[in-house]
């Protein structure tokens, strides 16, 4: 098992790397028990999930296919899939599927299920959320360049949230509900080769390098909201202006957030006021060029 890093020792940025110490006992391991027994903490998390794929996922092991709309799914899931012994990050798919069928419990049904919903996942789909993934091993050459796109999308008063990845970069999300019925007639394939042609044209025009160019494909996933991520521990915690203004690695760990547990009580994603228009408009700017 991965060893967690000792937040309150030396969790920091240093030399544009993440440089952590780490506590040898299992002391992040119950913080994380601690965390995901939370009711305001499970609250978030499942409202992250409501009506999407979930996935459980580490290296080598992939439980897809998961419906967790509901805190008992969770624990159901979790018990079924050993997510308590093993270190599984919590993904959800930027695709809504409302209507996802539950799938068997016994593995070679579940298996024919999943083949089946891979070639029909489409028939399902009611909604495909918009995704930019700032990357950087320099943390804080991620955090400048996030701070630059939040700018732009705010000129253009686009309805956006951020998410720490909870390793080393940033999401910054727009939700299909906040497309305007334009962007929202567009089939599903045709919007996602809208959205990678238009990260392109803007990594390239305002010069951000640390823009992940390759995720538009219609089964990604990200990582969920209030999710603990492996391997350092750091959870996926949305960000306010504020917070984004005076960020430091201690704001995500699991000894700060539980101090703070109260405070997370239908906190949410902490949405950026703006217009469907606005995103569109700035689709357009950076998509016909």
């Amino acid at each position: 098992m991965t060893r967690p890093p000792d937040a309150t020792v030396a969790t920091r940025i240093s030399k544009g790397y993440i440089k952590v110490t780490f506590d040898l006992d299992q002391r992040f391991e119950r913080l994380k028990g601690i965390w995901y027994n939370n009711i305001n903490v499970l609250f978030n998390i499942i409202d992250g999930l409501k009506y999407r794929e979930a996935i459980f996922l580490r290296k080598g092991t992939v439980h897809r296919c998961l419906k967790i709309n509901k805190i008992d799914y969770f624990k159901l899931n979790a018990k079924r899939y050993h997510f308590w012994d093993e270190p599984l990050n919590i993904y959800g798919s930027l695709a809504h599927y409302p209507n996802m069928p539950m799938f068997s419990h016994n593995i070679k049904e579940k298996r024919a299920e999943m083949d089946s919903f891979n070639e029909e996942y489409l028939d399902y789909m009611t909604g495909y959320d918009f995704l930019m993934d700032i990357d950087n091993r320099d943390l804080e050459l991620a955090l400048g360049s996030l701070l630059s796109i939040k700018k732009i999308f705010d000129d253009y008063q686009v309805p956006y949230y951020c998410v720490f990845s909870g390793t080393k970069g940033f999401h910054l999300k727009v939700t299909y509900e906040d497309f305007d019925d334009d962007l929202k007639a567009l089939s599903f394939p045709t919007l996602a080769k809208k959205f990678k042609q238009f990260s392109y044209n803007f990594k390239t025009i305002n010069g951000f390098d640390d823009i992940d160019t390759s995720i538009y494909d219609l089964r990604r996933i990200a990582k969920t909201q209030y999710s603990v991520v492996y391997p350092y521990y750091f959870v996926a915690l949305p960000l306010s202006d504020e917070q984004l203004a005076e960020f430091r690695l201690e704001m995500v760990t699991l000894p700060y957030l539980l101090n703070r547990v109260g405070s997370l009580y239908k906190r949410g994603i902490l949405k950026r006021p703006g217009t469907k228009q606005g995103f569109s408009m700035l689709i357009k700017d950076y998509g016909e060029i």
